[in-house]
């Protein structure tokens, strides 16, 4: 898949809301937020956004911070990628034993 192919585009829903196309993409991460970690996996990651299943809940409107390393072959050809992304929470949910966290994604940098 290469990620040139849907990296500006986007999707309409039913209402005609405009919204990023999602990648299913399960990776280990680490939220930073305040003094407190949150360890996860990523459910789902777009170019706005990502998904998060952690064990905690993260409060929306939370600031976060996380670094998201795209292993080779999942987005990009043969390249490993590391992003380091700066955002906050805008949604927030717990479903079952699990917390869900989708968080908007502000500024990024390539590493």
């Amino acid at each position: 898949m290469d990620i040139s192919d849907h990296s500006s585009r986007f999707e309409i829903d039913a209402q005609g809301s405009r919204f990023s196309v999602r990648f299913p993409l399960r990776l280990p991460v680490v939220i930073l937020s305040g003094d407190r970690e949150f360890v996860g996996i990523t459910e789902n990651i777009s170019a706005n956004g990502a998904l998060f299943r952690l064990q905690d809940c993260l409060p929306t409107d939370t600031p976060v911070e996380f670094l998201l390393e795209i292993p080779a072959g999942e987005l990009f050809d043969d390249t490993t990628a590391a992003v380091h992304c700066l955002g906050r929470v805008i949604r927030s949910y717990r479903d079952r034993s699990s917390c869900f966290a989708a968080a908007v994604i502000d500024e990024y940098r390539f590493q």
